[in-house]
């Protein structure tokens, strides 16, 4: 009899100490004791276009805001004393089919006489930069007259050095210029090597692998260089869709990155949407006549 009543005590115990679990601070019940909750259902496709559609227009919307703020010709916007007072003057007074940015305004107009064909926000150059071992990389949308010297459809961006340099600073990176006919072995046993025009790695089995043109190579705290005319320096996608060179490495190009549109962020070149760029690309023959002011 006795030990019936101990046996009923101890399940009243154990029992109490279960409600007290589910009552008490704890916060997730035992397993046995859950709920099996059904599986977040995945949008449907018709709802997954609908979303696609909401932010492409969206998108749209906020680069024809972008437009409309451009004021509608040079001459509503002075420029700074020096330079940039005299760069403008001879854009405004200028004749015939010509391209004029200005740099304080983040505005590129496409003049033809006094009429204005378009006008666009882009982006321009940080004003900024850094020092590596004593030489300072200063990156700003020079001042400057110029023209269209060529234009390109789909461009590669061939990344000067300051590209690597510039993460070498950022990052604490050793730098290594690679050469063809020479490995660069890395901790783990493989190696970086050039055979043709593609940089890659070799594995321990003596597997080729090029790297992805645009991914920086980097491996063990150093930065590997890819030299000049080998895919790893042609990088495709950073430039948009089109480009108008200008000279000294300067360009006027489309970009991927829409929200950099209105801001000093560039190393110097200017920066179009890529819609944009597209139009003065049509419109601006080589030749072309560029005042930057």
């Amino acid at each position: 009899m006795m030990k019936s009543r101990r046996s009923s005590f101890v399940r009243s115990v154990a029992g109490a100490m279960v409600l007290t679990g589910l009552t008490g601070c704890a916060s997730v019940a035992p397993d046995w004791l859950r709920r099996a909750e059904p599986a977040a259902a995945e949008p449907a496709a018709a709802d997954r276009e609908d979303e696609g559609r909401r932010v492409a227009r969206e998108r749209e919307e906020e680069r024809a805001r972008a437009r409309t703020a451009v004021p509608a010709s040079p001459l509503d916007v002075a420029p700074d004393a020096g330079r940039s007072e005299a760069v403008w003057s001879r854009a405004v007074n200028a004749r015939g089919t010509r391209i004029v940015v200005s740099i304080r305004e983040r505005a590129l107009w496409l003049l033809d006489d006094s009429t204005t064909l378009m006008r666009a926000p882009v982006a321009v150059g940080m004003n900024d930069g850094f020092t590596y071992e004593g030489t300072r990389y200063h990156f700003e949308t020079p001042v400057s007259v110029r023209k269209v010297l060529e234009k390109g459809v789909a461009p590669l961006w061939v990344p000067p050095d300051w590209h690597y340099l510039e993460k070498v600073v950022e990052r604490g990176l050793e730098p290594v210029r690679l050469r063809a006919g020479r490995k660069e072995m890395l901790g783990d046993g493989t190696w970086i090597e050039i055979r043709g025009e593609q940089v890659g790695r070799v594995n321990q089995f003596g597997n080729f692998a090029p790297f992805t043109p645009g991914t920086e190579i980097i491996f063990d705290g150093k930065i590997y260089i890819p030299p000049f005319g080998t895919a790893q320096r042609r990088i495709p996608g950073i430039l948009g869709s089109h480009k108008l060179a200008i000279g000294d490495g300067y360009l006027i190009h489309g970009t991927p990155e829409e929200d950099s549109i209105g801001d000093a962020v560039s190393h110097g070149c200017v920066r179009m949407y890529d819609e944009d760029v597209a139009r003065l690309y049509d419109l601006a023959p080589v030749g072309t006549p560029v005042f930057l002011y």
